[in-house]
């Protein structure tokens, strides 16, 4: 395979007796489509579209090894499942990919409801864990939230004995997916699981042969990727995901790490390097977060395998940079291949412009760890291929419509964009003059680059495509009668809502900050809401300089954001000083002041400016006066339910779907 522009990219590399057809991994992750205790189709469906979408390696994410390493609950690997994971091998080897298959051991944050041993890790300690998730408080101490209602679990101490049985389940549990027909296997080292347990200084407080000195340390490691390496045989790719920093300045490093590996090399093939904390791939963090650690192993001189990175890398010119200077001989991807699976062919055939840009806004993950089906905020498809049929070919309507979509936001661009792709006469009529809807904050925010991206991205594609854009168009009953429209998508979004507060019109609402940053007077600035509007809104203005508060009335900020999103933002706002003050009840905002009660007493917050971010209310009233209008109509975002990108893109995006189905 070639492309001009991204020869690196697509330069093929050889693992053992197999070839790797381009540099692009589709890195693990689990969705939860497990009932009874095996894969359904929907899993089938979803590594098919992977390995369709031109990924070199797909691989079946988190397959514990057994009974005590389960944290979430077994995929059972036994001849009545066998069919169905090799029918998964078989989807991949399809489409021309490599398929591979995760094993991982959980140790000390495995769920006993999982198990029926004891849970346990390099050292004795306590667990916790959030109910109804599978955060664990390795994932809760980034917000500082791990305590409250959690679950404690108490962690054993391995002996040798239990690290011998363990190494027979990773060796058991290859064999197994390696006669079900998949080809590769990796050994997951990395995010705080079973083997980083034991590298770091800090959770392997051992004083025995496993403990101390990190050659010590990466004993069982090793022991690990030998009875792998014994079982398998020679001609079998094994590979490692792999930490390559803790992170922590009494944590173990990347030169730790290439001690590790100048051992490792002789039973495994490729590592592929994140770091200790999985959750570092936020918009709150850079891209390709992890490349310094790819870069300083292969530079050692000390590795002699495929090293390849992992962590924030979007888009494919940043695939082919980290490839082209050196720092990687890889790229393994998540997210952004859920954002758009066919990435990589999109970028071979050359329709760069078509590749859906990942927001970084942990819906994926955040969905998974709650025990939900696997949502990605900007492709309503994922997950749902085997019911749906269908991937980035949508196919034509089987009637060819008049359509107007009146709102051009990111539900309206959806709506537009499918419908056009459909095959549909479109027109999309815009009140304001310019497209993006609510997303044009995005334009100025300082931590909203991902975000921004998208939103360009739906303006591009709705420009390339053949859709009539009408700006500065107030649309009316009458000008859908007039203009002769047979369906129309009504996308006209949300307004903010006012609170009734005493002094209110001294304040402007939040996104003020952004269209008019002249208007942000003086340094002191207090935000009245602690949702995801109002805290974001003040790390901006932190960023640029201003001395913020936030006031919520709530117990508790950001009741709007997902668990891991949450986390990130907690720790960026714990590390910029921008923390809420919750509690807080305003009761008048006065000329140069705020002033609120907390805990019964009252409070006075100077501000040179005030601003308020309490909730949205949709505007749905063009939807309800369509009576006398003979059109087939849906609404959609948050014109429909006030909410995040996820609800104005899947609602777009069905609504479009539907128009000419008969």
């Amino acid at each position: 395979m070639y492309s001009k522009n991204y020869p690196n990219m697509f330069k093929p590399l050889k693992l053992k007796n197999l070839t790797m057809k381009n540099r692009v991994m589709s890195a693990p992750n689990m969705i939860f489509h497990v009932v009874d205790n095996r894969p359904d189709d929907y899993y089938i469906g979803y590594l098919e579209h992977k390995a369709r979408g031109g990924a070199a390696i797909v691989t079946l994410g988190e397959m514990a090894v057994g009974d005590g390493a389960n944290h979430v609950p077994e995929m059972i690997k036994n001849d009545d499942n066998l069919p169905i994971y090799a029918e998964m091998a078989q989807v991949i080897h399809e489409h021309g990919a490599i398929a591979s298959v995760e094993l991982t051991h959980g140790g000390n944050k495995v769920k006993t409801q999982y198990n029926t041993v004891q849970p346990m890790s390099a050292s004795e300690s306590i667990s916790y864990f959030k109910p109804g998730t599978h955060l664990s408080n390795a994932n809760l101490a980034m917000s500082g939230e791990a305590t409250g209602d959690l679950i404690e679990v108490k962690i054993k101490s391995m002996t040798k004995e239990d690290m011998e049985h363990v190494c027979q389940q990773f060796a058991d549990t290859a064999a197994y997916m390696l006669h079900a027909g998949f080809d590769a296997i990796l050994l997951h080292y990395g995010h705080t699981w079973l083997p980083d347990q034991f590298f770091s200084p800090i959770m392997n407080t051992r004083t025995d042969e496993f403990g101390g000195p990190f050659e010590n340390r990466m004993k069982f490691p090793l022991m690990i990727a030998k009875a792998v390496r014994d079982r398998v045989g020679p001609n079998v790719p094994v590979m490692i995901r792999l930490s390559g920093s803790e992170y922590k300045p009494d944590g173990f490093d990347v030169n730790d790490m290439i001690t590790f590996l100048e051992k490792a090399q002789e039973y495994i093939d490729l590592v592929e390097v994140s770091g200790m904390d999985a959750y570092r791939g936020s918009t709150y963090y850079d891209h390709c977060i992890h490349a310094d650690l790819s870069e300083a192993i292969k530079k050692s001189g000390r590795v002699h395998i495929p090293v390849f990175t992992v962590g924030n890398v979007v888009h494919p010119e940043e695939i082919e940079e980290i490839i082209a200077s050196g720092k990687a001989d890889g790229v393994s991807v998540a997210r952004a291949l859920l954002a758009d699976p066919f990435m990589p062919e999109k970028v071979l055939a050359g329709r760069r412009n078509e590749v859906t840009p990942c927001l970084h806004c942990w819906s994926c993950i955040d969905s998974d760890n709650d025990n939900r089906h696997l949502v990605c905020s900007v492709n309503p498809l994922i997950g749902r291929e085997a019911r749906l049929g269908f991937g980035d070919d949508i196919g034509k309507a089987q009637v060819s419509r008049k359509v107007l979509v009146v709102g051009g936001g990111p539900a309206g661009m959806e709506a537009a964009i499918t419908a056009s792709r459909r095959g549909h006469e479109v027109t999309l009529a815009e009140k304001s003059d310019a497209l993006g809807g609510l997303l044009k904050f995005t334009d100025a925010d300082a931590y909203k680059a991902d975000l921004r991206c998208y939103k360009n991205f739906l303006v591009q594609r709705t420009k390339d495509l053949n859709i009539r854009v009408l700006l500065n168009t107030e649309v009316t009953p009458e000008f859908i009668a007039d203009g002769g429209y047979e369906d129309v998508v009504i996308a006209t979004g949300s307004v903010p809502v006012t609170p009734n507060i005493p002094g209110i019109e001294k304040a402007k609402h939040a996104t003020e900050i952004y269209y008019d940053p002249e208007g942000v007077k003086g340094d002191k600035v207090v935000i009245i809401g602690g949702g995801l509007v109002g805290v974001e809104a003040g790390l901006h203005l932190q960023k640029i300089g201003k001395n913020v508060v936030v006031l919520e009335a709530m117990d508790q900020a950001l009741r709007d954001a997902g668990n891991l999103y949450k986390m990130n933002l907690m720790y960026t706002m714990r590390q910029t000083g921008v923390m809420p003050v919750t509690g807080a009840l305003v009761k008048e905002i006065v000329d140069g002041a705020v002033i609120y009660e907390k805990d019964g007493e009252e409070f006075r917050e100077e501000a040179d400016s005030v601003y308020y971010a309490v909730g949205m209310k949709s505007v749905d009233d063009l939807y309800f006066n369509l009576d006398d209008v003979p059109v087939r109509t849906a609404i959609v975002g948050d014109a429909k339910k006030v909410g995040k990108v996820a609800g104005a893109i899947h609602t777009g995006y069905f609504a479009a779907t539907d128009i000419g189905k008969l």
